[in-house]
């Protein structure tokens, strides 16, 4: 009897999502949120959550307070993609993580592990293919593998996260083991590979004769995010722009309140920025390394944006040093930090890919190019690139470093 009674009382969070649920349909039609969130919470909190919900476009001003008003878990599953709250589904979450940003980002790693084990797992899987082909080649074939993805796979995972929310109707099937299920069953094509084969002329040196070489070039490709929504998870065009809202309202959680830093308003975009970035994209190209980070033609991550900005007379340190968690100090201790929004072209975008122990845990650094895109020394590409800003949900601080 008491497993029943157990089973028959859900988790503060499930009732919250029982509550959601009732307004799934408004949810997906942006049509009366509100009143479905006054029926599903009762007393004051129900009328905060759809007062809120009424002004969402406001919510970026908002979400810095969300932590005094996590007590309201309608509000925060209308607003965030809800597998957040708890990998076991919302059945079994604790009611703590609530108020409790660190579980919040403890689920969220762990989910973004899982993503990039079965992410990983394809990836090889295809190597082994192409393998297999190589191995099969005459004796007159010889090949090489053009791999970008060898040392670190580039996704954005709070989007998929969030079109994973968006994709389930009931939100008890929300839970990391579904997630895991469909990425595992519907990804066998997210890496493929075309082959490029040239040959050339060479002579034997004891006959003289001449005989032809060929060299098979495998090129892995990733298919890129948009295959999750099409092939993974089906979306559809209402799914697609909740999902959007999700990502956007979590990325705006991370940045606002995970990290809490404090953003300068009044940071006024300029050509100091456009200048910073006409530099940055004549380096592109420019080898990677750590080790030769301070020599002529070489850059990492931080030594790359300390040359753009110290062409232009702004000298990225800390305390003396240069390194991407040495800038984002200098950024926010001299107030230049702004809000993930409001990024303008010139911009510094700070990454966070492990606990390293140091500020925010930063380990990368970009310069943003706007309309989408960034350019950075990339540690996986080994060189610096031009390409879409990524892993949107890693990034810790993002900052201006000039005031006119």
């Amino acid at each position: 009897m008491a497993e029943k009674n157990e089973k028959n009382n859900p988790s503060p969070l499930s009732h919250a999502a029982s509550a959601a649920g009732l307004a799934k349909g408004a949810v997906k039609t942006r049509k009366a949120v509100a009143g479905a969130a006054k029926g599903a919470a009762a007393g004051p909190y129900g009328m905060a959550a759809a007062g809120l919900w009424e002004n969402r476009k406001l919510v970026g001003k908002i979400i810095a307070a969300l932590a005094a008003l996590l007590m309201l878990p309608v509000l925060f599953l209308l607003m965030l993609p809800s597998l957040i709250f708890g990998t076991d589904g919302l059945d079994n979450a604790s009611g703590e993580v609530l108020n409790d940003t660190s579980l919040i980002m403890e689920n969220i790693a762990e989910t973004e592990n899982s993503i990039e084990t079965i992410l990983r797992e394809k990836h090889d899987a295809l190597l082994e293919e192409i393998q297999a082909e190589a191995d099969a080649l005459g004796s007159d074939c010889e090949y090489s593998v053009t791999d970008e993805f060898a040392d670190r796979i580039i996704y954005e995972s709070s989007l998929i996260i969030s079109q994973f929310c968006a994709s389930q109707d009931d939100y008890q099937e929300i839970h990391l083991a579904k997630l895991e299920r469909l990425l595992r069953d519907h990804t066998d094509s997210i890496f493929t590979y075309s082959t490029i084969v040239t040959s050339r002329e060479e002579t034997d040196e004891d006959t003289g004769e001449s005989y032809t070489i060929y060299h098979y070039e495998y090129v892995v490709e990733y298919a890129g995010d948009s295959y999750f929504a099409d092939h993974v998870f089906s979306l559809t065009e209402d799914q697609l722009a909740a999902a959007d809202e999700y990502a956007a309202n979590l990325n705006l959680f991370l940045f606002d309140t995970v990290y809490k830093v404090e953003t300068n308003p009044d940071l006024i975009p300029g050509e100091t920025g456009n200048a910073a970035v006409d530099l940055a994209l004549t380096k592109l190209g420019t080898p990677y390394s750590q080790e030769c980070r301070n020599e002529d033609g070489y850059f990492d991550c931080s030594s790359f944006t300390y040359w753009v900005y110290s062409q232009l007379g702004i000298y990225l340190q800390y305390d003396g040093a240069n390194t991407a968690a040495a800038q984002g100090r200098y950024i926010v201790e001299n107030n230049l930090a702004v809000s993930y929004d409001s990024l303008a072209p010139g911009d510094l975008v700070f990454y966070s890919f492990e606990v390293n122990n140091r500020y925010l845990n930063i380990s990368h650094v970009g310069i943003y190019a706007g309309n989408g895109y960034i350019v950075d020394a990339s540690f996986s590409k080994k060189k610096v690139v031009y390409r879409p800003i990524y892993s949107t949900s890693r990034i810790v601080l993002c900052g201006r470093p000039y005031t006119n």
